[in-house]
Protein backbone atom coordinates (compact mmCIF):
# COMPACT_ATOMS: atom_id res chain seq x y z
CA UNK A 1 0.00 0.00 0.00
CA UNK A 2 2.23 2.78 1.22
CA UNK A 3 4.81 1.72 -2.87
CA UNK A 4 1.35 2.40 -3.95
CA UNK A 5 1.11 5.30 -2.41
CA UNK A 6 4.46 6.80 -3.00
CA UNK A 7 3.98 6.12 -6.72
CA UNK A 8 0.76 7.79 -6.91
CA UNK A 9 2.46 11.03 -4.81
CA UNK A 10 5.33 10.88 -7.82
CA UNK A 11 3.09 11.23 -10.64
CA UNK A 12 1.24 13.43 -9.17
CA UNK A 13 4.27 15.57 -8.49
CA UNK A 14 5.77 15.27 -12.41
CA UNK A 15 1.67 16.02 -13.58
CA UNK A 16 2.54 19.22 -11.44
CA UNK A 17 5.50 20.20 -12.47
CA UNK A 18 4.22 19.71 -16.08
CA UNK A 19 1.84 21.37 -16.26
CA UNK A 20 2.92 24.25 -14.67
CA UNK A 21 4.82 26.66 -17.10
CA UNK A 22 6.40 29.59 -16.68
CA UNK A 23 4.43 32.71 -18.11
CA UNK A 24 4.92 36.17 -17.68
CA UNK A 25 2.34 38.00 -16.03
CA UNK A 26 0.63 41.53 -17.30
CA UNK A 27 1.76 44.41 -15.51
CA UNK A 28 -1.66 45.01 -14.16
CA UNK A 29 -2.81 41.05 -13.41
CA UNK A 30 -1.00 38.91 -10.47
CA UNK A 31 0.17 35.29 -11.99
CA UNK A 32 -0.74 32.06 -11.72
CA UNK A 33 2.02 31.19 -8.94
CA UNK A 34 1.35 31.64 -5.41
CA UNK A 35 3.27 31.52 -1.72
CA UNK A 36 1.79 31.57 1.55
CA UNK A 37 2.52 31.48 5.48
CA UNK A 38 0.02 30.73 7.48
CA UNK A 39 -0.53 29.25 11.26
CA UNK A 40 -3.10 27.27 13.36
CA UNK A 41 -4.74 26.72 16.25
CA UNK A 42 -4.54 23.11 16.63
CA UNK A 43 -6.73 20.36 18.46
CA UNK A 44 -5.28 16.69 18.90
CA UNK A 45 -7.83 14.18 19.63
CA UNK A 46 -6.39 11.39 22.12
CA UNK A 47 -2.81 9.96 20.68
CA UNK A 48 -3.71 6.36 20.24
CA UNK A 49 -0.62 3.86 20.94
CA UNK A 50 -1.82 0.35 20.45
CA UNK A 51 -4.95 0.07 22.73
CA UNK A 52 -3.82 3.08 24.69
CA UNK A 53 -5.77 6.36 24.38
CA UNK A 54 -3.91 9.30 25.93
CA UNK A 55 -4.87 13.13 26.03
CA UNK A 56 -2.50 15.95 24.15
CA UNK A 57 -2.91 19.19 24.96
CA UNK A 58 -3.32 22.00 21.89
CA UNK A 59 -0.74 23.18 20.43
CA UNK A 60 0.31 25.05 17.13
CA UNK A 61 1.32 25.42 13.99
CA UNK A 62 3.38 27.31 11.46
CA UNK A 63 3.59 26.44 7.85
CA UNK A 64 4.45 27.50 4.21
CA UNK A 65 3.13 27.06 0.59
CA UNK A 66 3.91 27.10 -3.02
CA UNK A 67 1.44 27.29 -5.25
CA UNK A 68 -0.48 27.56 -8.73
CA UNK A 69 -3.80 28.39 -10.19
CA UNK A 70 -4.51 26.60 -13.50
CA UNK A 71 -4.99 29.31 -15.63
CA UNK A 72 -7.09 26.94 -18.43
CA UNK A 73 -9.08 26.32 -15.19
CA UNK A 74 -8.93 28.41 -11.80
CA UNK A 75 -11.20 26.49 -10.38
CA UNK A 76 -8.52 24.13 -9.46
CA UNK A 77 -4.69 24.61 -7.54
CA UNK A 78 -1.83 22.07 -6.39
CA UNK A 79 0.03 23.35 -3.13
CA UNK A 80 3.32 21.72 -2.05
CA UNK A 81 3.56 22.42 1.42
CA UNK A 82 5.25 22.31 4.91
CA UNK A 83 4.40 22.91 8.39
CA UNK A 84 5.70 22.08 11.52
CA UNK A 85 3.25 21.50 14.53
CA UNK A 86 4.96 22.87 18.14
CA UNK A 87 5.27 20.92 21.03
CA UNK A 88 2.27 19.80 23.21
CA UNK A 89 2.39 17.85 26.41
CA UNK A 90 0.71 14.61 26.79
CA UNK A 91 -1.49 14.19 29.82
CA UNK A 92 0.36 12.57 33.24
CA UNK A 93 -2.91 11.25 34.30
CA UNK A 94 -3.63 9.23 31.12
CA UNK A 95 0.41 7.92 30.97
CA UNK A 96 0.34 6.93 34.31
CA UNK A 97 -3.19 4.62 33.98
CA UNK A 98 -1.80 3.27 31.05
CA UNK A 99 2.10 2.37 32.05
CA UNK A 100 1.44 2.54 35.92
CA UNK A 101 4.21 4.91 35.65
CA UNK A 102 3.38 8.29 37.48
CA UNK A 103 5.04 11.63 36.67
CA UNK A 104 6.01 11.02 32.93
CA UNK A 105 6.51 13.94 30.98
CA UNK A 106 6.44 13.67 27.50
CA UNK A 107 5.72 16.23 24.91
CA UNK A 108 4.75 15.69 20.80
CA UNK A 109 5.57 17.63 18.04
CA UNK A 110 5.41 17.08 13.84
CA UNK A 111 7.10 17.83 10.71
CA UNK A 112 4.54 17.46 7.78
CA UNK A 113 5.10 17.75 4.21
CA UNK A 114 2.10 17.54 1.76
CA UNK A 115 1.03 17.81 -1.73
CA UNK A 116 -2.59 19.43 -1.57
CA UNK A 117 -5.26 19.87 -4.71
CA UNK A 118 -7.30 22.69 -3.99
CA UNK A 119 -10.95 22.76 -5.76
CA UNK A 120 -11.51 26.72 -5.77
CA UNK A 121 -14.76 28.97 -6.98
CA UNK A 122 -13.46 32.26 -7.17
CA UNK A 123 -16.62 35.19 -6.58
CA UNK A 124 -15.48 38.36 -7.01
CA UNK A 125 -12.65 38.75 -4.05
CA UNK A 126 -13.99 36.13 -2.12
CA UNK A 127 -12.76 32.53 -2.90
CA UNK A 128 -13.86 29.73 -0.99
CA UNK A 129 -12.24 26.13 -1.46
CA UNK A 130 -12.15 22.84 -0.46
CA UNK A 131 -9.15 20.32 -0.67
CA UNK A 132 -7.18 17.48 0.40
CA UNK A 133 -3.68 16.80 0.92
CA UNK A 134 -1.17 13.63 0.93
CA UNK A 135 2.25 13.35 2.03
CA UNK A 136 4.77 12.33 4.92
CA UNK A 137 4.48 13.36 8.73
CA UNK A 138 7.29 13.18 11.07
CA UNK A 139 6.37 12.54 14.76
CA UNK A 140 8.60 12.75 17.71
CA UNK A 141 7.68 12.57 21.37
CA UNK A 142 10.54 14.35 23.99
CA UNK A 143 11.59 14.37 27.41
CA UNK A 144 10.90 10.80 29.35
CA UNK A 145 9.73 9.25 26.44
CA UNK A 146 12.01 9.76 23.76
CA UNK A 147 10.98 7.87 20.41
CA UNK A 148 10.34 9.18 17.21
CA UNK A 149 8.26 8.08 13.95
CA UNK A 150 6.97 8.41 10.52
CA UNK A 151 4.53 7.34 8.01
CA UNK A 152 2.08 8.53 5.53
CA UNK A 153 -0.31 11.65 6.46
CA UNK A 154 -3.41 12.93 4.78
CA UNK A 155 -5.54 16.00 5.87
CA UNK A 156 -8.96 17.53 4.04
CA UNK A 157 -8.62 21.64 4.01
CA UNK A 158 -12.02 23.81 3.73
CA UNK A 159 -12.04 27.53 3.57
CA UNK A 160 -12.35 30.91 2.41
CA UNK A 161 -9.61 33.30 0.60
CA UNK A 162 -9.85 37.23 0.07
CA UNK A 163 -7.73 39.05 -2.55
CA UNK A 164 -7.39 42.42 -0.45
CA UNK A 165 -4.85 43.96 -2.92
CA UNK A 166 -4.20 42.64 -6.39
CA UNK A 167 -1.09 40.01 -5.31
CA UNK A 168 -2.24 39.61 -1.66
CA UNK A 169 -4.91 37.59 -0.49
CA UNK A 170 -5.87 36.43 3.29
CA UNK A 171 -7.59 33.88 4.58
CA UNK A 172 -8.87 31.69 7.08
CA UNK A 173 -10.02 28.16 7.00
CA UNK A 174 -10.52 24.14 9.16
CA UNK A 175 -8.80 21.62 8.25
CA UNK A 176 -8.32 17.56 9.48
CA UNK A 177 -5.05 16.28 9.99
CA UNK A 178 -4.37 12.35 10.31
CA UNK A 179 -0.92 10.39 10.59
CA UNK A 180 -0.38 6.86 11.87
CA UNK A 181 3.68 6.33 12.30
CA UNK A 182 5.15 2.95 13.82
CA UNK A 183 7.37 3.78 17.19
CA UNK A 184 9.16 1.07 18.69
CA UNK A 185 7.08 -1.56 16.87
CA UNK A 186 3.77 -0.07 18.56
CA UNK A 187 1.45 1.51 16.44
CA UNK A 188 0.61 5.11 17.05
CA UNK A 189 -2.23 7.12 15.29
CA UNK A 190 -2.50 10.88 15.80
CA UNK A 191 -5.22 13.11 14.47
CA UNK A 192 -6.09 16.88 15.19
CA UNK A 193 -8.56 19.25 13.86
CA UNK A 194 -7.01 22.87 12.80
CA UNK A 195 -8.51 26.40 12.36
CA UNK A 196 -5.59 28.05 10.06
CA UNK A 197 -5.16 32.05 8.94
CA UNK A 198 -2.63 32.78 6.45
CA UNK A 199 -2.00 35.10 4.06
CA UNK A 200 -0.67 34.58 0.28
CA UNK A 201 1.54 36.61 -2.61
CA UNK A 202 0.30 35.96 -6.04
CA UNK A 203 2.86 36.69 -9.34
Amino acid sequence: MKRILGSAVVVLLALFLVMAPVQTAKAAEAGPFYVGVFGAYVMPQDLEIESAEIGVDEAFMAGLKFGYIFPQAKWFAMELEYNHIFASELDKNDIEKETGFANVKSEASLNNLFLNFIFRYPVDKWVPYIGVGIGWSWLELSDDIDQSGDDWAWQALIGVDYQFAPNWSAGIGARYFSTNPDIEDADVEYTAWMVTLGVNYHF
